[in-house]
């Protein structure tokens, strides 16, 4: 008979850790999936809206919303519901649409985007967000007083059972913030990673319930077997990628091939052909304007912004095979053009880490520094500061040039020319400012010491004696689109401790995307109207 009692008991006892595992299970797990929500959330968003500091201001502030609202609601239904089967159920729930996040964001992103106009970047990013993830998080938010009311059986231990909960919730969002950084994105993509925490919420829902009838929810699991198309819609897409910190489509354009970060083109490819006409063009003439001809004393670049090798492959057709170190950050970048835009110059080391902490350590010097690191909403703003600049100095040997692609600029948005220009002149005496280029590719900036002059462009243009060099100097100087002139009337510098980079590209990111949509709108507009003349004649 007591044997029989101490099974019994024994039994319960096991009972009673399974279930209190399974509850400290769900808590942490939820709390990943908010954090990793969180964290992809922002890559997911950032091809239509940009990661500006207005966008990441609304992705932080909804979440905070959901959560607040969500802790209110699980409080209140606990105190009336503190049933185990009803919190498994919203989990599961939670997880269920989750996995539905990936499929509906393009429409529901393409939709949010098209209100930009009318109700500018921050506004249709609030908007996107909130209907991906309102459901999911306001859900998730429900869990710790859930969790809470269900573990608080001894009420001289509610210190400790609330600290428990919420400890565990802390812990699961610690790895949540670190897991889709370090490991889910570059495996999985992006959405595949919003999947997967949608799967670990129908499995912990389920677990905690221990419900049979619950398991037919659990072949929601079926969606990560469902090919999702491109993010965004692109013509001649023949490869994409979604790494930790972009959205990378390889389109083929003509003869060209062309590296579409997010929704920018970032690199370019045309086999056989030097020229882009854009931007990249004119990087190349900051040797030209020292009186000494490159030959005489060119010998080392460092490129921050690599790419997919636009720049490097062009300095090596130009000026030889200089021994060039290129700096990328995103190593999907660099696989990229690896295998679709041929770069695989001899005379090119690619180091995948930051520009500044590359210029750090770097213990060598460079007679050229090319920086392509704005290109898209997301401008890195120590790679704008005063600092960074004359950390560049330092690393020049003397008499050393520096190129700079300018990513916002046009005739009605001047102001981070005007800023970064500024910044330059605290480092470089001499500054010179390219625009002109077109409304697409931004402006340029040519810095170096004091006797560098757009004089000498021909000249040393003629004594690389390369032709594709010579024509773009010649465009020059013929004072026709694209022109040169020195900086003036800049405003002040960008420093460490105060450069406001994110409020600037923001303005000229919805101005320049207000643009566009209008484009778009006006050619589907053009379209119709021919379509209905045509049938109209038909008629």
């Amino acid at each position: 008979m007591d044997s029989c009692w101490r099974g019994e008991r024994e039994g319960r006892g096991l009972q009673g850790r399974l279930r209190s595992g399974a509850l400290v299970w769900l808590v942490f797990s939820s709390g990943m999936a908010v954090m990793g929500l969180e964290m992809t959330a922002s890559r997911l968003i950032a091809p239509y809206f940009g990661s500006t500091l207005s966008v990441w201001t609304s992705l932080i502030g909804l979440v905070l919303i959901f959560l607040t609202a969500g802790y209110y609601l699980g409080g209140a239904v606990a105190d009336r519901h503190p049933s185990r089967s009803l919190l498994g159920m919203l989990v599961m729930l939670a997880g269920a649409v989750t996995l539905l996040v990936p499929l509906a964001a393009r429409s529901v992103l393409e939709a949010a985007w098209s209100l930009t106009p009318r109700v500018g970047l921050l506004a249709s990013s609030l908007v996107g967000t909130f209907a991906l993830f309102c459901i999911p998080m306001l859900l998730l938010g429900c869990v710790c007083p859930f969790a809470m009311k269900l573990s608080i059986r001894d009420l001289g231990r509610t210190g400790r059972a609330s600290a428990r909960i919420y400890a565990v919730s802390a812990l699961g969002s610690v790895v949540g913030t670190f897991l889709p950084a370090l490991v889910m994105i570059d495996r999985w993509g992006v959405r595949r990673s919003i999947m997967a925490f949608g799967v670990l919420l129908l499995a912990a829902g389920l677990l905690f319930s221990a419900r049979l009838r619950f398991l037919p929810l659990a072949s929601a699991v079926l969606l990560l077997l469902v090919p999702l198309p491109p993010l965004l819609s692109a013509e001649g897409v023949i490869a994409q990628d979604e790494s930790s910190y972009n959205y990378l489509q390889v389109a083929e354009v003509g003869d060209a091939r062309v590296l579409i970060v997010d929704w920018g083109a970032f690199s370019y490819y045309c086999p056989g052909s030097f020229r882009t006409h854009q931007y990249f063009d004119y990087l190349l003439l900051a040797p030209l304007l020292r009186l000494e001809p490159p030959g005489e004393w060119l010998r080392d670049v460092l490129i921050v912004g690599l790419g997919s090798g636009t720049t490097a492959k062009q300095i090596t057709q130009a000026y030889g095979p200089l021994s060039i170190d290129g700096i990328e950050i995103d190593p999907a970048i660099v696989e990229l053009g690896r295998r679709h835009f041929d770069m695989t110059e001899p005379n090119l080391r690619v180091h995948v880490t930051d520009g500044r902490a590359f210029l750090g350590h770097c213990g060598r010097q460079y007679d050229w520094v090319v920086v392509d690191a704005y290109q898209g909403s997301d401008i890195p703003f120590h790679l704008t500061t005063q600092e960074f600049f004359q950390q560049i100095r330092k690393c020049l040997r003397p008499g050393g040039v520096l190129s700079i692609n300018i990513a916002w600029w046009d005739a009605d948005a001047p102001q981070l020319l005007r800023r970064v220009a500024a910044t330059v002149r605290t480092a470089f005496p001499s500054v010179y400012a390219i625009t002109g280029i077109s409304r697409q590719s931004g402006a340029v900036l040519l810095a170096g010491p004091e006797d560098t002059s757009p004089d000498c462009l021909l000249s040393n243009a003629a004594a690389v004696a390369h032709d594709g060099l010579l024509e773009i100097a010649d465009e020059m100087l013929q004072q026709g689109p694209p022109d040169i002139r020195p900086t003036e009337g800049l405003g002040p510098p960008f420093t460490d401790d105060r450069a406001p980079v994110a409020k600037i590209a923001d303005r000229c990111y919805r101005r320049l995307r207000e643009r566009m949509y209008t484009a778009e709108r006006e050619a589907v507009g053009s379209r119709r109207v021919g379509e209905a003349g045509g049938r109209a004649l038909s008629d």
